[in-house]
């Protein structure tokens, strides 16, 4: 950062600029490189360039006059560090040649140079790379300072994949640099990046059959005509590279691939990685400064090959947009009705993750097919942004390939648990005016009462105000029926999940502070709270009834460390520390065995390899039995069923191809042997994972894992092949998979059979705890908050689990309920 600032305080081609802030508080900064004639007007070439992406509007100047927008981003993988130590080489070039070359290409260009778009992660790594160097750099590739230890640097402060983050920006790092993105337009942005030791280097096109169908084949044709500026680059110096294979361009939400459906270029690089100073290979020795020298060479061959097809790269960005319109008139859907008429919040953050991405969205006036004004909008098909809206609400399930380097489907609405609808006509008479500022609405503060306050659960922010009030030693109830109360409003009818604050059972002068928490739920959580008049209720349970559960402050703890999936755990530590405030304790699992796990009321395991030992899984087991609540997801919930922890089991893939194939052993030996040609068995190996796809499931709403959500059908991700049995005792399946689940995405037809009907999530109690099995992810790249309110639900309802089945030794307490 120190040269980068110095450089453009010597150099009249270089504007240095701070974005924003990591999550660390780490500085994100911008460099603007050009001619100092252009710099000089770097505003009006920003406006004239925009005007390109709007079809509706005939460009300022002549495309022969505009400079080409370039954005160079580095190391968005923080342990990948080639790419952002070449940066400042690159800047440094560009600030000092005074060659023909350099001077043509800074009059014909502007570059947005990003030197580092992972700041967290880059100074993780370099922290453990440089700590572990000694005199002489080891090239062993068992050295320690080649293998670092969990979560490495890849990764941001929470563990997330920052180059999954374009599309969803869930992240401050990606949130400023799409703010960036979209004030530019850029023709070309670059994302650098490292690959195993034993690789050699990779820039695209990528496998040309796995591109998303709605990205034109003008843009592979153009990323074509750069790999041969890369090639000449690294023929030059005898360096081994590849350009069809591996990966590809489908999913939206990488660097690489988000400029594709924004009418420009995205080019991939992949450069063997040194993983420190100097590392061994099957290419033999490499140190770290030729990694370097590659990503510089390819910077500048992209800068040559962009300034060598400007015109062509400002025509397809025009010819982009003006072809998206006609796209959207030939589609037979015109539109998207969304919103959920209870949870105005993910309804904002729905709308907010739009206009990021510069979607036209228009409020309902009226009435549409169920969709009411207020709580409703529509994205219509016809705008400039038509490829990108397509493919996040599309439900495609057909594909020209079997194989995706990431995932298959993201589609937002599922994802948020929002009802929506594709809309082949719609009144014009039934919209507003496009949706410009988008705000949480606030709900008024409730008058003082003597009896009770509640609040129903269906907002997203539910479970941040219920913390709100555990942490203020506030005593609390959750209602597992509906019933209706008397309020300062009238009447109003609650459904399960009901959270009621009873002034009664409140210990001291406690009416003060619960003014003062309330109005902070009201305006900072958007929940509307009633004030009850009494505790005698019309309908439903009375307010002091058994039924209605205490509720207690989960103590939660989190297992992390080797053998843990980082992403996994990342998005649970997250999905509590920054959404809802809830304090979680994150333990390394070679600790786990000095830990009193007394202290917490639940233990978090996520997907990932548990190696414990008998003694350790016999003491969680005791825990578990003594009132403790295990939460696990995917493999960990694999794990738990194998050691026999509860009655959970899973279905192993030996056991569901014995089950699938009906022929006696005499018939198998009659059949005649199937050939396969050879060079196919990886894409048909890797044609049976399931990447990352959308399914149904039946959801129970009257258990306490359903409350706050309104439908039965409930949109679940699944990126494995896990099969998990439904449960024996028949009220322990919370969610099951239906008979027809494929809901967006690709799966194999075979895992397609399996999944069907199997459960996704089940929970039983045993002994005073229980055991909640989630067979997918539910908090996936934490965008996915339709099924994170499962697992908060989880944490917060838990302990509200019943027995379903009366065992020997059982007794009946008072008020029936079996312990």
């Amino acid at each position: 950062m120190g040269y980068l600032k110095t450089l453009a305080a010597m150099s009249d081609r270089v504007q240095f600029e701070e974005i924003g802030r990591t999550h660390e508080a780490r500085p994100l900064v911008m460099l603007t490189i050009s001619s100092p004639e252009n710099l000089a007007r770097l505003e009006e070439i920003r406006k004239e360039h925009l005007q390109l992406s709007n079809p509706l509007k005939e460009p300022a100047k002549d495309l022969a006059e505009m400079p080409v927008i370039v954005n160079m981003g580095y190391g968005v993988h923080g342990n990948e560090s080639s790419a952002s130590n070449a940066a400042p080489l690159v800047a440094y070039h560009l600030a000092a040649s005074n060659s023909e070359e350099v001077q043509n290409l800074l009059a014909t260009s502007v570059i947005l140079l990003d030197p580092c778009l992972n700041p967290d992660g880059m100074s993780r790594f370099a922290q453990w790379a440089n700590s572990h160097r000694g005199k002489h750099p080891i090239a062993d590739a068992d050295s320690r300072e080649h293998n670092e230890v969990w979560p490495g640097g890849r990764t941001n402060h929470y563990w997330f994949d920052l180059n999954r983050d374009w599309l969803l920006a869930q992240h401050p790092e990606s949130r400023v640099r799409l703010r960036k993105f979209h004030s530019w337009r850029p023709n070309v942005l670059t994302d650098f990046h490292e690959m195993s030791s034993d690789s050699t280097y990779f820039f695209q096109p990528g496998v040309k059959a796995r591109k998303n169908p709605l990205t034109p084949e003008k843009n592979v044709e153009l990323t074509e005509r750069f790999a041969k500026y890369h090639a000449k680059a690294l023929d030059e110096i005898g360096t081994l590279y590849y350009n069809e294979e591996r990966f590809d361009d489908f999913y939206y939400g990488k660097g690489s691939t988000y400029p594709d459906v924004n009418g420009g270029v995205g080019i991939l690089f992949e450069q063997a990685s040194s993983r420190g100073h100097l590392r061994e290979s099957v290419h033999g020795e490499f140190d770290f400064a030729s990694t370097i020298r590659n990503q510089i060479l390819t910077s500048l061959s992209t800068l040559r090959g962009a300034t060598a097809m400007r015109l062509d790269l400002l025509k397809h960005q025009r010819t982009f947009y003006q072809s998206a319109l006609e796209l959207a008139r030939e589609d037979p859907v015109k539109g998207y009705l969304f919103g959920h008429r209870r949870d105005k919040a993910s309804n904002v953050r729905l709308l907010e993750l739009l206009r990021r991405h510069r979607i036209m969205v228009r409020p309902l006036t009226k009435k549409v097919e169920g969709f009411t004004p207020g709580t409703a909008w529509y994205v219509p098909a016809r705008q400039p942004q038509y490829r990108l809206l397509k493919s996040l609400f599309e439900k495609r399930t057909q594909f020209e390939d079997s194989v995706f380097y990431d995932v298959s489907a993201w589609n937002l609405p599922l994802a948020m648990g929002i009802p929506f609808a594709e809309m082949t006509e719609i009144s014009r008479d039934a919209l507003g005016a496009p949706v410009k500022n988008v705000r949480q609405p606030i709900p008024m503060v409730p008058p003082e009462t003597e009896v009770a306050y509640a609040f129903e659960w269906h907002e997203q922010f539910a479970p941040r105000a219920l913390n709100r009030l555990h942490r203020a030693k506030i005593r609390t109830k959750v209602s597992p029926r509906r019933f209706s109360a008397h309020t300062s409003s009238g009447k109003v009818k609650f459904d399960r999940g009901t959270i009621l604050i009873p002034l009664g059972l409140q210990k001291g002068p406690q009416h003060k502070t619960i003014q003062r928490i309330l109005k902070t739920i009201v305006t900072r959580d958007g929940i509307t709270i009633h004030a009850l008049s009494s505790g005698l209720t019309p309908s439903g349970i009375d307010l002091g009834s058994p039924s209605m559960n205490t509720l207690e402050q989960p103590k939660p703890l989190l297992l992390v460390g080797k053998g843990v999936s980082a992403y996994e755990a990342g998005e649970v530590w997250h999905l509590l520390d920054q959404r809802h405030d809830l304090n979680v304790t994150l333990v390394d699992l070679s600790r786990l065995g000095s830990v009193d796990l007394g202290k917490f009321t639940h233990l978090l395991m996520v997907g990932g390899k548990y190696e414990l030992s008998d003694k350790r899984i016999a003491a969680i087991k005791r825990w578990i039995e003594e009132g403790g609540i295990l939460v696990a997801t995917k493999s960990a919930a694999k794990w738990a069923s194998e050691k026999k922890l509860g009655s959970t089991r899973f279905i192993s893939e030996k056991e569901a191809k014995e089950k699938e194939n009906l022929l006696t052993a005499e018939d198998r030996e009659s059949l005649p042997v199937r050939r396969l040609p050879y060079e196919e068995h990886r894409h048909d190996q890797d044609s049976k994972l399931t990447k990352g796809t959308i399914f149904s499931t039946k959801l129970d709403l009257t258990h306490p894992l359903g409350f706050g959500l309104t439908s039965r059908d409930h949109a679940v991700f699944r990126n494995s092949n896990l099969i998990m049995r439904p449960g024996e005792d028949p009220y322990a399946t919370v969610a099951q998979y239906t008979g027809t689940p494929l809901l967006a995405g690709y799966v194999h037809e075979e895992n397609l059979k399996r999944i069907s009907a199997s459960a996704a999530l089940i929970a039983e109690r045993v002994g005073d705890g229980a055991i909640i099995s989630f067979v997918d992810n539910p908090n996936f790249r934490a965008f996915w908050t339709g099924t994170s309110k499962t697992y908060l639900n989880a944490l917060f309802f838990g302990s509200t689990i019943e027995k379903t089945v009366k065992e020997e030794g059982d007794k009946d307490d008072e008020h029936g309920h079996q312990h």
